[in-house]
């Protein structure tokens, strides 16, 4: 396996992303130009074996990245828990000593 490929895959597990800036040309050392970062954060879970292997279908059904299926799921789920529980914001912890 060169090189290439061996970045590509650890890009791809790690989900960074390398490019060559413009104004160089490639060469066998790539020079890493960062881009935007998106306001998004990593996290594991452990889901259903089928469940998941659904989401990949879809992603690769709908030509899309898994993260952006899932995130859309997540999405619905958080509207459709808003609809029937109100909105949720930042500070809705409540002091311990209301709880019970």
């Amino acid at each position: 396996m060169n090189n290439d490929k061996l970045d590509a895959l650890f890009d791809g597990l790690t989900g960074t992303s390398q490019s060559v800036q413009k104004d160089e040309q490639p060469s066998k050392s790539k020079t890493v130009q960062k881009t935007a970062k998106v306001n998004e954060e990593r996290f594991c879970t452990i889901v259903n074996s089928e469940t998941l292997k659904k989401i990949r279908l879809i992603a690769v059904r709908e030509g899309l990245q898994i993260k952006d299926v899932v995130n859309a799921a997540f999405d619905k789920a958080v509207k459709s828990y808003e609809r029937k529980n109100g909105t949720l914001d930042k500070d809705t912890r409540r002091d311990a000593s209301q709880l019970f």
